[in-house]
């Protein structure tokens, strides 16, 4: 019951954006710097965690390895 009335909510999102982004013009500028931020973050998180994946998969060759408390 949950889970289909959350996705039927994300299937309803776009229409609420977009009625909210035509009320005025400010509020679609607003709107569209809101998703920039949002996407930007997101995608700089997964950057990260890719990067830390990587990390742990391919250690550095010939490396010291690390002491714990150094």
């Amino acid at each position: 019951m949950f889970a289909q009335e959350l996705f039927e909510s994300v299937l309803r999102l776009p229409g609420e954006f977009a009625g909210v982004a035509a009320h005025d013009p400010l509020s679609a500028v607003l709107l569209a710097i809101g998703a920039l931020i949002v996407l930007g973050t997101v995608g700089f998180v997964g950057y990260l965690l890719l990067g830390a994946v990587a990390e742990i998969l391919n250690p550095t060759p010939g490396g010291e390895p690390r002491q714990p408390g150094r």
